[in-house]
C-alpha cells in the first residue's frame, strides 16, 4: 500500500517524512487528510453504513471506536463553530500551516464539499489555536487501526 496519511487523525510521517521532504523540497500530499469523512464531524457512533462501504471493515470504525473518537472531532468542531467554519475546514487548515509543501487532496462525493474544502485555504487559524489543535491531538489520541491487520501489514509505517 505505501501510503502516507497526515492529519489530525494520524501524524506518522512528522518525525522522518516531512523533513525528508522539506530538506529535498519535495512536496507531501496526504492521503485520507479528513479521515475518512471522520473529521467532517458528520460519523459518531450511530452512523451506518451500506454494504461494502471500506469503512466496515476498518477498527476505528467501529461502534466502540466512532464514540471514543468523537472526543477529538467535539473539541475540532467547538472550534470551526466560533470560527463560523465546518469541522473538516479547520482539519484541512490545520494540516495547510504545518507545511507549505503540504498539499492535502480531500476526498469527496459531493461537489458541494469541493467547494467547503477548498475554504479551507482562507481559513487562517492562529497559533494558539494550531499548538491547541495539535496538541489536542497528541493528548486524546485515537482509537483503533486505521486498517484490520491484514492490511495494516501492507501499511508502510
Amino acid at each position: 500500500m505505501h501510503q502516507r496519511t497526515l492529519g489530525l487523525w494520524t501524524r506518522d510521517p512528522e518525525p522522518e517524512i516531512l523533513p525528508t521532504c522539506a530538506a529535498l523540497g519535495i512536496g507531501f500530499v496526504p492521503f485520507s487528510p479528513l479521515g475518512k469523512g471522520f473529521l467532517t464531524g458528520t460519523v459518531d457512533a450511530s452512523t451506518s453504513y451500506p454494504a461494502g462501504d471500506m469503512r466496515t471493515g476498518m477498527p476505528r470504525f467501529t461502534t466502540r471506536n466512532r464514540a471514543a473518537n468523537r472526543v477529538l472531532v467535539d473539541q475540532i468542531a467547538t472550534l470551526a463553530h466560533a470560527r463560523h467554519a465546518t469541522p473538516g475546514q479547520v482539519a484541512l487548515a490545520w494540516l495547510l500551516a504545518q507545511h507549505p509543501s503540504i498539499v492535502p487532496i480531500p476526498g469527496t462525493r459531493r461537489t458541494a464539499r469541493i467547494d467547503e474544502n477548498a475554504a479551507a485555504t482562507q481559513l487562517p487559524l492562529s497559533a494558539d489555536e494550531l499548538a491547541d489543535l495539535g496538541e489536542l491531538a497528541q493528548r486524546v489520541g485515537v482509537q483503533g487501526n486505521r486498517y484490520n491487520e491484514d492490511q495494516m501489514s501492507l501499511v508502510d509505517k
